[in-house]
C-alpha cells in the first residue's frame, strides 16, 4: 500500500501543474486561528454544487493553523492544518496549500492520470483565503472527472478546464479568529 501511494504522488508531481504567483506576502496569514465554523460538502460517488454551503463538520478541530508547508519547504507556500491546541503543536494537515494572490492567498493545481489499466482521471483544486482584521476565511474546492477518452487526450490542459465547472467533488470552508 505504501509503494502505491508513492507512485500516485510521483504521478501527481510529474503530471500536475500549479499556478505560480510572484510577489505578495504570506506572513500576515501565518498563525493559529480558533475555529468558529468548519463546513464540508461532499456526496460520495457524485458531485455537489461548488456554491454549496456544506454541513458543519462533526467534531471539528477547535483550532486551525496556517504555516509554511513542510512538504514544499517554500516560505511562500502555506499549508492548512486542523489543530487540537491553541499553540498549534498538535495538528493534522488538511492538504490545502495557499500562496500570495487574489485578495489574500490563493492556489490552484491541476493534474491528469492515466495508464496501468485506469481510465483517464482529471483533478483540479482551487483554494483561497482572506484575512479581515483577526478573522480568516479559507475555502477549498476540489473537482474531478473521469471522461471516457484516450490516454493521449488525458492532459493537464483538460484538467485545468475543470476550473470552469460549477460542480465540485468536495467543498470545504474554515472560518476562524486569530489567537
Amino acid at each position: 500500500m505504501i509503494s502505491r501511494c508513492v507512485v500516485v504522488v510521483s504521478l501527481l508531481v510529474a503530471c500536475g501543474g500549479s499556478s505560480d504567483r510572484a510577489g505578495g506576502d504570506v506572513t500576515p496569514f501565518i498563525g493559529v486561528y480558533a475555529t468558529t465554523s468548519h463546513t464540508r460538502a461532499e456526496l460520495p460517488g457524485d458531485n455537489v454544487p461548488c456554491a454549496d454551503p456544506g454541513e458543519p463538520v462533526v467534531s471539528p478541530a477547535p483550532f486551525f493553523r496556517l504555516a509554511v508547508d513542510t512538504f514544499f519547504m517554500d516560505p511562500d507556500v502555506l499549508g492548512v492544518s486542523d489543530c487540537t491546541d491553541a499553540a498549534g503543536t498538535s495538528c493534522r494537515d488538511a492538504f490545502v496549500t495557499l500562496r500570495a494572490g487574489g485578495p489574500g492567498l490563493e492556489d490552484e493545481s491541476a493534474n491528469s492520470q492515466t495508464g496501468g489499466g485506469l481510465s483517464c482521471q482529471l483533478y483540479f483544486s482551487h483554494a483561497e483565503a482572506t484575512l479581515t482584521g483577526t478573522k480568516l476565511e479559507v475555502e477549498s474546492l476540489d473537482k474531478f472527472d473521469a471522461p471516457d477518452i484516450s490516454s493521449s487526450d488525458c492532459t493537464v490542459q483538460r484538467a485545468e478546464a475543470l476550473s470552469n465547472s460549477s460542480d465540485c467533488q468536495t467543498v470545504e470552508r474554515w472560518t476562524g479568529t486569530r489567537q
